[in-house]
């Protein structure tokens, strides 16, 4: 058997050409003494637990004055606009858990 006609390979690129981003930085705080700090966390094991840690250790030493939690549900999924609004409009700070 032979083969006469001439097979095509389609080869796709599944990268994305670079982006140039900007993004303002937030003004940085003289301190967090009666401050309001946000946690947002990745759902990675002990991460909750991590942060009532921090949270203790904040208020012990920093006394903050209030403190909002929120997690993603998974790792790989970023923050919906709707939680990252919501930490920006309450609290002053953000501890955010990225990696184990």
């Amino acid at each position: 058997m032979t083969i006469t006609e001439t097979t095509k390979l389609i080869v796709l690129d599944p990268t994305a050409a670079p982006r140039k981003m900007e993004q303002a930085m937030a003004p940085s705080l003289d301190g967090l003494g009666g401050r309001s700090v946000g946690f947002l966390w990745n759902s990675k094991p002990n991460g909750d637990l991590l942060f009532e840690r921090l949270e203790k250790l904040l208020r012990e030493k920093y006394e903050i004055s209030d403190v909002v939690y929120k997690r993603k549900p998974t790792a790989s999924i970023p923050a919906t606009d709707a939680v990252i609004d919501e930490l920006a409009g309450s609290v002053q700070a953000v501890v955010v858990g990225l990696a184990d």
